[in-house]
């Protein structure tokens, strides 16, 4: 009777043994492809970092903060963010409404406000206006006086044909 209880014993030990040879195999293979798939996961991701790095270097490159010439013509001043400054200055041109030179088009219905402005240089500005239905854009020439007065100038400007 003891050795039917030994031999029990050692079976049921070895079928033990055998699972979790089996189990922690079926675990260690399922890591490794975890870890495979996140590895290849982090190169796709690291490959999307580096491109979406290079888009923002070229829009950059045609922006005031990148462009160090530019800023070197600011370096009298006393403004801090020059960016900022003349973006703030143009965005006060939406409070003048009906007396905004800037925009050459006359109300439809509504009027026009500058929506979105890009600082190109020491001179250039782009800018979007609408008014809701219509969109344009304006290209500006721009000069800071000692004092930080801005006197834009509009040079182009299109309106997009209404889609309607």
């Amino acid at each position: 009777m003891k050795k039917n209880i030994t031999l029990y014993l050692f079976l049921f030990t070895a079928l033990i043994l055998i699972f979790q040879l089996v189990n922690s195999n079926k675990v260690l293979g399922d890591l490794k492809g975890k870890l495979t798939h996140s590895k290849a996961l982090n190169e796709r991701l690291k490959d999307s970092v580096f491109q979406l790095n290079q888009r923002i270097d070229e829009q950059n490159d045609f922006s005031l903060e990148g462009n160090e010439y530019a800023l070197r013509y600011f370096e009298n001043l006393s403004i801090q963010n020059i960016t900022g400054h003349v973006k703030d200055q143009l965005y006060e041109t939406n409070l003048l409404r009906e007396k905004n030179n800037l925009i050459p088009y006359a109300a439809m219905g509504r009027t026009f406000l500058i929506n979105k402005v890009k600082v190109l240089n020491h001179k250039w500005i782009v800018a979007d206006f609408s008014d809701g239905t219509y969109w344009g854009e304006i290209f500006l020439t721009y000069q800071i006086n000692k004092s930080g007065v801005l006197n834009f100038e509009l040079n182009e400007y299109f309106l997009y044909p209404n889609p309607d």
